[in-house]
């Protein structure tokens, strides 16, 4: 239809093959208008707006507030715990990929790549040394407070007939003299030295602080990787698109 008036009759392959062949008598190139035509629509395609539905705002709250949790208190309980449902989450992610479709099979499989590669990098010694997240979670660990690195420990183990179940004592003296550290079963109360009352009172060590930043780090370098594979997945897809086009114009 043009202008308003009614379609007088549909093109057959000969009407079709007809209308080419004058196109290209008259200069006509259906590859160069396909080219231009893709290059036009990408100049002009309006910038997506970046949106967040509230599902994936109440997961990245949850994991925020987990992380910070976790991280404050560094126990072996956390420790173990995040580790367990990081490794779910990724093993998960793997059947996904699986069993997924396009892109969301794109999203799940960068994921579990990126996710259990640097989970597995974390639990190489050699590898783990090396790594910049390594010494940027012992920094972070460095700036919790009351946490101090040059810290004696020592522990009095008695040799008589004690009973077995009771727990031996365990202290941490500063290396000034200034502040002495109780432990009981995993925690410390730091004391102040000369003076009354406490200080501070802290749990878990720094190892299970940079074991928690790495489960933390393996999934939000999940999530990148997922990221990363699909918009590599929809470029492919447009280019495909696109040289389809050009083929069958040309």
């Amino acid at each position: 239809m043009v202008d308003g008036f009614s379609p007088k009759g549909v093109e057959t392959e000969d009407d079709i093959a007809w209308r080419k062949a004058f196109l290209r008598q008259i200069g006509y190139n259906y590859a160069e208008r396909a080219e231009m035509a893709s290059a036009n629509d990408t100049v002009e395609r309006p910038m997506k707006r970046i949106r967040f539905t509230i599902a994936s705002l109440l997961v990245v709250i949850l994991f925020v507030g987990v992380g910070f949790a976790a991280l404050r208190e560094s126990s072996d309980l956390w420790d173990s715990g995040l580790f367990t449902v990081t490794l779910g989450i990724l093993l998960t992610s793997i059947l996904l990929a699986v069993h997924r479709q396009e892109s969301k099979r794109a999203f799940w499989l960068g994921f579990a790549l990126f996710g259990c590669g640097y989970l597995g990098l974390s639990l190489v010694q050699p590898i783990e040394s090396r790594l910049i997240t390594t010494k940027a979670l012992t920094y972070l660990d460095s700036k919790v407070p009351g946490r101090s690195a040059g810290v004696y420990t020592i522990t009095f183990a008695g040799t008589g007939s004690g009973s077995p179940g009771n727990p031996v004592p365990t202290f941490s003296v500063s290396m000034d003299g200034s502040q002495l550290g109780v432990h009981n079963q995993g925690s410390a109360v730091l004391l102040n030295g000369g003076k009354s009352g406490f200080v501070a009172r802290w749990s878990g060590t720094t190892e299970n602080f940079v074991r928690i930043g790495h489960s933390l780090v393996a999934l939000l370098a999940g999530w990148l990787g997922a990221q990363l594979s699909r918009r590599f997945f929809r470029t492919s897809r447009e280019l495909g698109a696109s040289t389809a086009v050009v083929g069958h114009g040309s």
